[in-house]
This record gives C-alpha cells, structure tokens and sequence, in this order.
C-alpha cells in the first residue's frame, strides 16, 4: 500500500503531496490517544512544527497540558520522525 500511494503521489504537484502528508500526521493523534482523549479533541494542524489539537473544554486543555512531552515524544515516535516539537491545547466549547 505504501508504495502504491507513492506512485500515486508523483503525480500530484508539491502543494498537494505537503497537504497530503499533513493530513497522514494529523491522523496519528488519534493513533495515540486513548478513547476518552480522543471523544474529547480533535488535531487541527500543525504549523511551524506545533501541532494545534481543540479541546472540548478548557479543562481538558489543562489536563492534556501536563501530559504534553509524553505525547510529543508518542506522536514522533508513531510518526517515525521529528515531526513536532510542541503541542498547543484550545479549548473550543464542543469538539
């Protein structure tokens, strides 16, 4: 499968592949977090290596601020690189 999306992404042009990939990234979030977390969030984006989650309340933002590291170094380690360097939690009011 790998190599079959590889193949598929030559065609596309370099705006498309950085979209692509960003999107693949996202998806690890809820690779790594549990059940409970995962209800209660969503990865918005990452920017300048900052990877931007929304919190379903300001509570939760908090919480998940405390277990930030141990999810970097999850996130880098799912993701096989150093693909992020720092978390920002908002909270959103509803995920």
């Amino acid at each position: 499968m790998p190599e079959q999306l590889g193949n598929i992404l030559k065609h596309f042009s370099p705006d498309m592949v950085r979209t692509v990939n960003a999107c693949r990234q996202l998806d690890i979030w809820q690779k790594i977090v549990d059940e409970r977390i995962g209800k209660n969030t969503e990865a918005i984006k990452i920017k300048d290596r900052v990877l931007h989650v929304s919190t379903s309340t300001p509570t939760w933002a908090q919480e998940l601020n405390f277990l930030k590291n141990e999810i970097v170094m999850k996130f880098n380690n799912q993701a096989g690189a150093e693909v992020i360097i720092d978390i920002r939690f908002k909270p959103n009011g509803g995920v």
